[in-house]
């Protein structure tokens, strides 16, 4: 039992918590009220959130917009060659910023269904620097999406998610591990875990596997039909799958604290799409 690492990240999580005890709170009653009003079901998705750290929605959207989706991100990885990230030998290509070259994933970007959820989990207002519209490839080089397994931060972090493609065992679905995201976990996971210790955020899948299968832990993977919404702290631990054969596309809303938005997060996603750069500077605070 690693109790120094365990007492590491347990510190961080709170360092990280105060940070964000600054950020604007939101009027809670009026955003459940709100959010009751664009979804019957969203309260029902918020708990689902506290607790397991992820929600689906089956359909957000229909299948022909789907294709249309599809169609677009293979026009963005021609038309702004300069603009794609590569990873995993080139097989996960990543675009962030589509929202500023494309109207119809600007609609994903917009919706404010999809911010609001993440307003009411967390209980702070939320921006939502980009949109990420990416396709990822089987082949021998792919770790799939996101590179392995990893938290995108401690203590919180939303996305919203949307498959623009059927998802299979075959081709990369997204993979979690249920209250990862519970700072309990956190610190257990790195106690019996063998997990590094925070900010170290990736693990090897040997160490997850191992991990998993000593205490029983639950690891879902989510195969689901193009148009199908996951809404995920992803604070807790997950993978996009290997790939085995086919491909994948997908719609990903990275929403930060306004707080945490600034020159420094601009040059982390950079290049980003045309116009994306311009539109968050604007965003800043003078």
């Amino acid at each position: 039992m690693d109790i120094r690492s365990a007492f590491e990240t347990h510190r961080y999580w709170n360092t990280q918590r105060q940070v964000f005890s600054r950020e604007a709170k939101v009027d809670q009653a009026r955003l459940g009220s709100e959010l009751q009003r664009l979804r019957a079901d969203s309260e029902s998705l918020v708990h689902d959130l506290k607790n397991e750290g992820i929600a689906v929605v089956e359909s957000y959207w229909p299948e022909e917009k789907c294709r249309q989706g599809r169609a677009e991100i293979d026009r963005l990885i021609a038309s702004y060659p300069d603009a794609v990230h590569r990873h995993s030998g080139g097989s996960d290509k990543r675009m962030f910023g589509v929202e500023s070259v494309s109207p119809l994933l600007a609609e994903f970007h917009d919706d404010p269904f999809l911010r609001g959820v993440g307003e009411r989990l967390g209980g702070l207002a939320l921006y939502n620097f980009a949109t990420l519209g990416a396709r990822i490839d089987a082949t021998a080089e792919n770790n799939g999406s996101g590179d392995g397994w990893h938290r995108d931060a401690h203590a919180f972090q939303y996305k919203s998610i949307l498959y623009l493609s059927d998802v299979t065992e075959e081709n990369g679905p997204f993979e979690f591990l249920p209250a990862s995201h519970k700072q309990w976990r956190a610190v257990f996971d790195t106690a019996r875990g063998d997990l590094p210790a925070a900010p170290k955020s990736r693990y090897e899948p040997a160490a997850v596997d191992r991990m998993v299968e000593r205490f029983r832990l639950d690891r879902r993977q989510y195969a689901a039909r193009a148009g199908t919404l996951l809404l995920v702290n992803t604070s807790g631990i997950h993978r996009g799958r290997p790939l085995q054969s086919g491909c994948r596309y997908a719609l990903t809303n990275y929403f930060y604290h306004p707080i945490q938005i600034g020159e420094s997060r601009i040059q982390q996603f950079s290049p980003m799409m045309p116009g994306t750069a311009e539109r968050v500077r604007a965003d800043l605070p003078e």
